[in-house]
């Protein structure tokens, strides 16, 4: 039989409330992945599946200590067992996208790696916890899914961790990959997705992760927007910086004359947009003011992707580099 690893993080997936008609007063992460497994007979019958518990929290608090476990294991499990079919991990849906593009970055396998969650906790009537964590074991095992890179599986969609986030506080269908739409779908009859080329980027899949992060704040931009933060961001001398910008990742003119004016060393800084969607481009006063467009990620992945570049020490040239080259 198929060999999967579950890996547990918490979350509304694992989260109970007083009764089954309470959607949103519930505490997260309070079941255990062994509990989320047998409340699923039916994965027995798919594959031999080894849970380990990661944390027991709501992904609102998850910590980088958690990130590097995750990617340890992960990264373990895949070098330890050549017949390990796949990694699943149960996860809290508020950082269930950041999570997916940082592991997107550093696993180099094509194995699949699937991440699901829940809407509603598992207390829930109709809670859709099972049928997602069925649908991501399926999506685990399947040959399609191999080389697709990571994945997330949510209300019956298969979608790349690049481009899926989170759009709802509420409902079921919360997860959409805004711009280009999901990469397939899984159902009772399987799981649908086109094949791929057989080879993808991973720019840090050598990259160990450290017990300290460096410190990648985010500020976001507003009518008249206070100095403030961005001040103290410069002055503590952060190692890297995400502007929100407005429209097309749009920095104010105060802001602009704040780094401008600024003496000191300059992190590596990217522009992404606060709209939801649509592309940052270069615009000519980048190079001037230390910036780079983040392309299509959103901010909180910018934020990833630039701490994973500071912890591999790359300059703002290979920063580019790697925006540029990627869809």
């Amino acid at each position: 039989m198929n060999r999967l690893l579950l890996l547990a993080t918490g979350g509304t997936i694992a989260g109970c409330a007083a009764d089954s008609t309470t959607l949103n007063d519930y505490t997260a992460g309070v079941l255990g992945g062994d509990a989320l497994l047998a409340a699923v007979p039916q994965l027995q019958d798919l594959a031999s599946i080894a849970v380990e518990q990661v944390a027991n929290v709501d992904s609102a608090d998850l910590l980088f200590a958690h990130w590097r476990a995750l990617v340890g294991r992960i990264r373990d499990a895949f070098a330890a067992d050549p017949e390990l079919a796949g990694v699943v991990i149960t996860h809290g849906t508020n950082t269930l996208e950041e999570t997916a593009w940082l592991l997107q970055l550093l696993i180099d396998d094509p194995r699949p790696v699937v991440l699901v969650g829940a809407m509603r906790p598992a207390t829930a009537l109709s809670a859709d916890g099972p049928l997602n964590l069925l649908q991501a074991v399926q999506v685990a095992l399947s040959r399609e899914a191999r080389g697709h890179g990571v994945l997330v599986v949510m209300d019956g969609q298969i979608h790349g961790a690049r481009a899926v986030t989170k759009v709802a506080t509420q409902g079921v269908g919360a997860f959409a990959s805004l711009g280009s739409g999901p990469l397939g779908w899984v159902d009772d009859v399987g799981v649908h997705l086109p094949t791929t080329s057989g080879s993808r980027q991973v720019p840090f899949a050598g990259l160990p992760l450290p017990e300290r992060w460096p410190q990648v704040p985010i500020v976001y931009g507003s009518v008249e927007p206070e100095l403030l933060m961005l001040t103290a961001c410069l002055q503590a001398g952060v190692a890297g910086l995400v502007f929100t910008g407005t429209g097309a990742g749009q920095l104010s003119a105060a802001e602009r004359s704040a780094l401008q004016a600024w003496p000191g060393k300059r992190a590596l800084m990217l522009r992404a947009n606060r709209c939801g969607s649509g592309p940052v481009h270069h615009h000519y006063e980048d190079e001037r003011l230390g910036l780079l467009p983040a392309g299509n990620l959103n901010p909180q992945k910018a934020r990833v992707l630039l701490l994973l570049a500071v912890l591999a020490g790359w300059n703002r040239v290979q920063l580019a580099a790697l925006i540029t080259a990627s869809p």
